[in-house]
């Protein structure tokens, strides 16, 4: 039976009072069609991917935040441009009409209307319509076409981050005020089909999450303890009690976590437990944004060398996150190598190549509560709010010892554990090649660098004379083949060449692979590009053959063990800034 378009339950399937509701954006074709969401293929999808995960659609409230098509089925078109504002205030940074106003009203309502077990928030607007987590950015480009600036509006976004998590949804749409009605945020069915990846992680958050949803297994009870700040007395006798208990014989994990901020150490954090962490202060932010010590120097020394024998003893089992990070500055700061025993980053490189690796991305698989926390340290750069750095801290540190946990069980019954002893050893390697650097001959260097820049200044003649600048872009300081904009201005606007795509993105591109690929079609300008690809490996190796150095005159870099799905080493500058990313020397047959 059909329903009138101001009836409460109109644009939605399933019976109303399910304890389950998902919320997508709004109608394609199809769903205009029949007049109710999830159908057609993302709707099909969406369905398998419930059946996967031991959910009968059929017992489900299924609704959107508008029950609308927008024109080419684009969600933005349903939100005032930015030049043309509606005037209304804007909801969570975008300015929606008056008629999807309207919508998110009677999708709160029909929220309301029964008590809910869990809401679904299925892609960016459902996110956006239901909670204050997402971020609005202005929309440029829509289906790979760049959208005129007269139309431009604000879109969401975050749902990325968001996936998975166990939250709540707000009170009512104006409001910043959440309520008990659980939430977690899910990947929208029709990006999983544009990017397949996203389907088994997002069968995992259904799978995982909804159990505890309807169960009211939602937060830790009690919540984990945090020492953020510990006094001065608390910090002695934890960090003192650690190292009594691995002197006793009795070996024990301990994750481990810094913050760095300007090159210095803001805080380190413990967790013995995913019950328990404690994050020491070492800097204040005083009302001039300068730094002075949290403690007296008397104690800095006390805590600092209880630290440097806590990360040093043979019977603490050390865990950390890309910890390679932070042992450059446990040396430069404390003068101590930790005993690193592992690594959930290089752990997740080896069940897993190819696979994020960030912490909350390894939370939101192995953690059993799980919501996105990495915004939190914004507080500490926005307004040097101590407390809020440790206490993100400390979630760092938990999170970690929880993820190690499992993961070590995720080995041993993967039978991968010598893999993983292997990139343990491949990481102390790397440790030590950093650590002692290249000695770099500097007369030598001085020669090199003089030969290349001649050899750039030469192409620039060149590039300059084929392209004028004021053929490009009159008036700009940059010239155009230092810049990517200016170049697809040059390609895609005056050439009018076939625009070309980035694989991942899908965003028009001009880089290296997309020059060959234009070099091919167009052999007509093959001097332009062949001038192009040698001025870019010239740039590439004069910039490397001038990467800082530290005062010894060795080129040191930090190397990543875990950075490809290959296994292959990466390389990038130091944390303080110097050295270089050593992937950057090509051979030159990069386009070929």
């Amino acid at each position: 039976m059909s329903l009138s378009t101001d009836s409460l339950w109109f644009g939605t399937s399933g019976p109303p009072d399910a304890d389950i509701v998902l919320v997508g954006e709004s109608w394609g074709y199809e769903e205009s069609v029949e007049k109710r969401p999830f159908v057609g293929q993302s709707g099909n999808e969406l369905t398998r991917m419930l059946n996967e995960a031991g959910i009968d659609r059929s017992r489900c409230l299924l609704t959107n935040v508008a029950a609308l098509r927008p024109q080419g089925n684009e969600m933005w078109r349903l939100f005032h441009p930015c030049d043309s504002p509606s005037g209304l205030p804007l909801v969570r940074g975008l300015d929606p009409t008056e008629q999807v106003r309207a919508e998110l009203n009677r999708l709160y309502l029909q929220i309301a209307a029964h008590p809910r077990k869990v809401v679904l928030a299925v892609g960016n607007y459902a996110l956006w319509a239901l909670t204050d987590c997402t971020k609005a950015s202005k929309l440029r480009a829509s289906n790979n076409k760049k959208i005129p600036p007269e139309l431009q509006t604000m879109t969401p976004g975050g749902i990325g981050n968001w996936r998975g998590s166990m939250w709540h949804m707000l009170l009512d749409p104006l409001s910043s005020t959440y309520s008990k009605t659980q939430l977690i945020p899910l990947i929208h069915p029709a990006a999983i089909m544009r990017q397949w990846s996203q389907r088994a992680v997002t069968v995992h958050d259904l799978k995982c999450r909804v159990p505890k949803a309807l169960r009211g297994d939602w937060r830790a009870f009690p919540a984990p303890v945090f020492f953020a700040p510990p006094t001065f007395e608390q910090a002695i006798a934890k960090l003192r009690g650690w190292l009594d208990q691995a002197n006793r014989g009795v070996r024990f994990r301990l994750a481990a976590d810094i913050e760095t901020n300007r090159g210095f150490i803001t805080c380190a954090g413990f967790a013995d437990s995913k019950h328990f962490a404690m994050s020491l202060p070492f800097v204040r932010l005083l009302p001039d944004r300068s730094f002075v010590s949290w403690w007296s120097p008397e104690q800095e020394s006390a805590i600092i060398s209880l630290i440097r024998s806590v990360l040093r003893h043979p019977n603490i089992l050390v865990e950390g996150q890309n910890f390679i990070y932070d042992t450059q500055y446990f040396q430069h700061w404390m003068a101590v190598t930790p005993r690193l025993d592992f690594d959930t980053m290089l752990a997740q490189n080896v069940l897993f190549p190819g696979t994020e690796k960030g912490l909350d991305y390894l939370s939101s698989l192995y953690c059993h509560y799980h919501w996105f926390w990495k915004e939190d340290h914004k507080e500490w750069d926005a307004r040097g709010d101590i407390e809020s750095l440790l206490v993100y801290n400390c979630w760092d540190c938990v999170r970690t010892f929880e993820v190690a946990d499992v993961q070590r069980s995720v080995l041993a019954a993967e039978k991968q554990e010598e893999q993983m002893r292997l990139k343990m050893r491949v990481n102390d390697l790397c440790l030590r090649m950093m650590n002692r650097g290249v000695l770099i001959d500097m007369e030598r260097r001085k020669s090199i660098s003089g030969e290349l820049m001649e050899a750039l200044h030469e192409l620039e003649k060149q590039l300059e004379y084929i392209v004028p600048q004021e053929l490009v872009a009159l008036g700009e300081k940059t010239p155009w083949f230092r810049s990517d904009k200016q170049t697809a201005t040059l390609f895609y606007d005056i050439f009018r060449f076939d625009v070309v795509h980035n694989r991942k993105t899908g965003q028009p591109t001009v880089g290296k692979e997309a020059r060959g690929i234009l070099k091919r079609k167009y052999p007509e300008f093959t001097g332009l590009f062949e001038r192009l690809r040698v001025y870019g490996s010239a740039e590439n190796t004069h910039n490397v053959v001038n990467a800082g150095l530290d005062s010894d005159n060795r080129l040191r870099c930090s190397y990543n063990p875990g950075g490809a799905e290959t296994h292959r080493l990466s390389s990038s500058k130091t944390p303080f800034g110097r050295g270089t990313n050593l992937q950057n020397l090509t051979v030159g047959e990069e386009d070929e």
